[in-house]
């Protein structure tokens, strides 16, 4: 009890922040894994690394850009401070959501050839990007790749509380549209839905929602929280709604715990949060398994 009130008080943005980091990758982790693009989600989490290395090389001064438009002065504390790599970073994984949509209705092109290349040219930029960085950036660089959840201040942890609540809003509001493109392509059409358009709407939605949270807890976190909570949703769940419950839980409660005891065995709180999840999914597994018998 001691160590988990020790927590609270040295990292409490940070226990909160792997709270709505992995809602968010659980909730998107149902439409990435239904949609069976899985490798959707490793291709943007290496563009939006990619991007956040770019910003690294500081070309485009957003801040002062930022600072002489609203009249203001940014400090540590400011919504502003860091906006570069957060900018680049969704801007890398637009990108790479507009070619893998564009690409996707060529006849000689499959999504995971799209998706291949997509993946490793932002490797490729990103490993070219960071050679080209300052030295003393280099490091941050690569907190971002491993990623450490003690990392998530107050600014991070607001940052995707609005992230979540935008995903939510949108899914919310179009989600009719959002439920034939994603569920029912074929039949899309015939409700008067432009599947195209939509189906453009919800990968951008998507790519956000992984750019942002890559930006703030790394890529291996995000990527694995998009696929093993959903998975055990899938495992689980009996209809939609369940497996949508399923996947937030999951990625609600496993990422504090593994706070916890990477705190205590003085582990990196981001892969032993990967860990964690992929222990439950084999105990899932396992107790499935010995139902079916």
């Amino acid at each position: 009890m001691e160590t988990i009130n020790q927590l609270i008080e040295l990292f409490p943005f940070a226990v909160m922040g792997s709270i709505i980091a992995g809602i968010i990758c659980g909730f998107i982790g149902v439409f990435v894994v239904s949609q069976r693009v899985v490798f959707f989600g490793a291709s943007l989490t290496q563009a939006a690394i990619a991007g956040v290395a770019f910003s690294f090389l500081h070309l485009i001064d957003l801040e002062s850009f930022a600072a002489s438009l609203f009249n203001i002065t940014i400090t540590e504390d400011s919504i502003f401070h860091h906006l570069e790599p957060t900018f680049f970073s969704l801007l890398f994984a637009s990108a790479a959501v507009l070619i893998f949509t564009k690409a996707q209705y060529h006849k000689s092109l499959t999504q995971d050839s799209v998706l291949g290349i997509i993946f490793v040219v932002s490797i490729a930029a990103r490993i070219m990007l960071i050679q080209k960085s300052p030295v003393a950036e280099v490091s941050e660089i690569e907190s971002i790749l491993k990623g450490d959840i003690l990392f998530i201040g107050q600014r991070e942890f607001y940052t995707m509380l609005v992230i979540l609540a935008v995903i939510i809003s949108v899914f919310s509001i179009f989600q009719k549209q959002l439920k034939f493109v994603v569920f029912d392509p074929e039949s899309a059409d015939a409700h008067g839905i432009n599947s195209k358009f939509w189906l453009l709407v919800f990968y951008l939605v998507v790519g956000m929602g992984i750019s942002l949270t890559t930006r703030f807890v790394g890529d291996v976190f995000t990527f694995a929280y998009l696929i093993i909570p959903s998975s055990i949703g899938v495992i689980l769940g009996k209809r939609v709604l369940s497996v949508f419950v399923i996947a937030v839980i999951v990625g609600a409660v496993v990422p504090p715990a593994a706070i916890y005891f990477a705190f205590i065995f003085d582990f990196s709180s981001g892969p032993a949060a990967v860990i964690g999840v992929f222990i439950l999914f084999l105990i899932v597994l396992g107790m499935k398994r010995v139902s079916f018998h």
